[in-house]
């Protein structure tokens, strides 16, 4: 493939706005409230997000350059290297948003 910088176009419009749909859908949100659209946006941008690192660390094991990559990205080199390059590097690391968090908070803490 030939490293093109991302675009915004019909096809990724309707494939965004069946994404929208389906999840809207999934979750039973009224996708003509402004409130759910932008939670619906917003869920589908971390999710993109959360895939990202992997795919770049999967390109990278399959001898992509970081110019390549960054080209996807419409970045530099060597902002893509400084943000993808490690774990450490992601905060998101590793892949885990602090909302998925369980853990109960101790609401009378003991010091």
């Amino acid at each position: 493939m030939i490293p093109r910088p991302p675009r915004s176009d019909d096809a990724s419009y309707d494939v965004l706005d069946d994404a929208l749909t389906a999840l809207a859908d999934h979750r039973g949100l009224p996708l003509g409230e402004a409130t759910a659209l932008i939670h619906l946006l917003a869920s589908l941008i971390d999710q993109a997000e959360r895939w990202l690192p992997h795919a770049i660390l999967e390109a990278r094991e399959n001898g992509t350059t970081w110019h390549d990559i960054a080209t996807l990205l419409a970045t530099s080199p060597q902002e893509a290297e400084l943000r993808y390059d490690s774990p450490i590097a992601d905060s998101r690391w590793p892949w885990r948003h602090p909302a998925d968090d369980t853990t109960p908070i101790d609401t009378n803490p003991t010091n």
